[in-house]
């Protein structure tokens, strides 16, 4: 009986579902602005992997050079010092 039910149970229940876009919501937080630590923390890791990448290579005995996140670190490290210099 309704007389019986708490007068907040049935609360929001006229109001049409409105579904969670959850696309949005990951792009969202994939996109979101890092600070200086995350950038460097995330860095780290990427460097990382490629480095293990690159002994796994070379364990298996395969010779092959690719640039990778190392050639992309130093590239922002020297624009960054011919910049800091000029």
């Amino acid at each position: 009986p309704d007389e019986q039910l708490p007068p907040k149970m049935l609360r929001g229940s006229g109001k049409p579902f409105t579904p969670v876009n959850r696309l949005k919501r990951e792009r969202v937080a994939h996109n979101k602005k890092r600070t200086a630590d995350e950038a460097t923390a995330l860095e780290k890791k990427l460097l990382a992997g490629e480095r293990k990448k690159r002994r796994k290579l070379e364990a298996a005995g395969i010779d092959y050079e690719f640039g990778g996140y190392e050639a992309a670190v130093a590239q922002r490290e020297k624009k960054r010092k011919r910049a800091a210099s000029a």
